[in-house]
This record gives structure tokens, C-alpha cells and sequence, in this order.
């Protein structure tokens, strides 16, 4: 499940050194959960400083900060503030632009398959018409089809009385 940081009014100041113990960062951190990093770390001394609860242990997901650990707000969207202290240093930059083209890629896939679900479900819809339409289409016809035999064969009947009668 892919959830996100939302905006904090009352932050600190975008990034400062925290004890050697990481970066403290005020940014929109998208994350994955990870059974190797998940939980709460009671043992951090920091505290989410919105709601000061024991921070949630995170691993980003998405742009140049992809499988990098951090502690973040415990709570879940919406309450979930934008306090992060990353645990990891960043990546080379050659490596974060690596992942930030990759997650653009990544995210035209997504938007791709999206419409073309949505194209799908839309033709599916559209199917199910036409199949409908064309099985009325195929009654009529054999409505038709009957009826036509129907007079043909009265046709056929009249015919034939009427050249008996014209033979006495």
C-alpha cells in the first residue's frame, strides 16, 4: 500500500543535523511497507514533533530517495504530518536521478494502464450493447424469416388450389 506525508504548518526548518543520528526533513516522503523496516521505534529519541507519538520506522518509495529509511509520523492519512529523520544518507546523485527516471517511467505506466483499463471497461460496456442490439437484431429476423415462410407457404397453397380448380 503506497501512502504519503502531507503538509505541516507548524515545522521546523526543512533539513538540519539531528545528533549524527540523520537529516530531520519536512517533505512529502511516499513509502512502501517493508517486513526488513516497519513498525514503531520506541528507542528513537525522537518524537513526531506535530503530535509527538514514538515515530513509525519508513522506507521511502519514489524519486531520488527510493528504499532510503526513515522515521516518520506513526499516523495514517489523513492526520499523517510531513516529519521525517532519514536514517540513510542520500544516494549519489547519479543514483537519484536513476530512480527519479525510473518512477516517471514507472508512474506513465501506471497512467497508461489506467485509461487503458478504463478503455477496456468502457469496450466491454459497449459489447455487452451491441450484443444486446444484435440478439433483438437476430429475433426480428427470425420473427421475419417465419412470417415470410408463413405467407410463402400460404402463397404456395393458394397457388396450388387455384390451379386445381382451373384443371377441372
Amino acid at each position: 500500500m503506497l501512502t504519503s506525508a502531507i503538509s505541516s504548518e507548524n515545522s521546523p526548518p526543512a533539513a538540519e543535523q539531528v545528533d549524527g543520528v540523520g537529516i530531520v526533513q519536512h517533505s512529502s516522503e511516499f513509502y512502501l511497507a517493508d517486513s526488513t523496516y516497519c513498525g514503531l521505534e520506541p528507542r528513537s529519541k525522537h518524537r513526531c514533533p506535530r503530535h509527538q507519538l514514538i515515530p513509525a520506522c519508513r522506507v521511502a518509495w519514489g524519486g531520488a530517495s527510493t528504499e532510503r529509511r526513515f522515521l516518520g509520523c506513526p499516523l495514517d492519512l489523513p492526520d499523517e504530518c510531513e516529519w521525517a529523520v532519514w536514517v540513510d544518507p542520500p544516494p549519489p546523485e547519479r543514483v537519484g536521478l536513476a530512480f527519479e527516471e525510473l518512477h516517471e517511467v514507472i508512474e506513465h505506466s501506471w497512467i497508461r494502464s489506467h485509461h487503458l483499463e478504463k478503455r477496456s471497461i468502457d469496450l466491454a460496456k459497449k459489447n455487452r450493447a451491441l450484443n444486446k442490439e444484435l440478439k433483438k437484431m437476430k429475433e426480428i429476423m427470425c420473427i421475419g424469416t417465419m412470417l415470410f415462410a408463413s405467407i410463402f407457404i400460404c402463397f404456395l397453397a393458394i397457388s396450388m388450389a387455384v390451379c386445381a380448380q382451373n384443371a377441372h
